[in-house]
């Protein structure tokens, strides 16, 4: 993919990726919910609801989540009941870091960690040629 392909076209997360978001975020939840359960059942109970709840606001947010590499800048949009913009100078980009589980191999996603002087932006489980290809086109703008 070049950079104006990517360009021409917004980052979201596949489906896949948003189903290793959740089973992280489930694997979170096991392991923590034994603690809850040791209190007693009924506590138990309402965590693994609460935890459920939150599995599905993260699955949610995924959902809505979008960066756009602009000529000038990098633009991540996120949020469903308040959207939250950020902007960041492709010049002012200090770093870009990829980084892959086992679980996100298999998934053919990435997570990449962008830094910016008083910013670092996660750009979680996105499609691993068009990480490559951002981080690519970010590294090229980098002093």
């Amino acid at each position: 993919m070049t950079e104006r392909e990517l360009r021409r076209t917004a980052l979201v997360i596949p489906p896949t990726g948003r189903a290793v978001l959740c089973i992280w975020a489930a694997a979170a939840g096991l392991f923590l919910a034994p603690f809850a359960f040791w209190q007693s059942i009924p506590a138990g109970a309402v965590f693994c609801l609460l935890w459920a709840m939150l599995t599905a606001l993260l699955r949610a947010r995924a959902c809505s989540y979008a960066a756009v590499l602009g000529e000038h800048t990098l633009t991540i949009y996120a949020g469903i009941t308040f959207p939250v913009r950020r902007v960041v100078p492709r010049r002012a980009v200090t770093g870009v870091q990829q980084f892959r589980s086992p679980l996100l191999r298999l998934a053919g996603a990435t997570v990449l960690v962008i830094s910016a002087p008083g910013a670092r932006v996660l750009v979680p489980a996105v499609p691993a040629t068009q990480a490559a290809a951002l981080a690519c086109a970010l590294a090229e703008d980098a002093p």
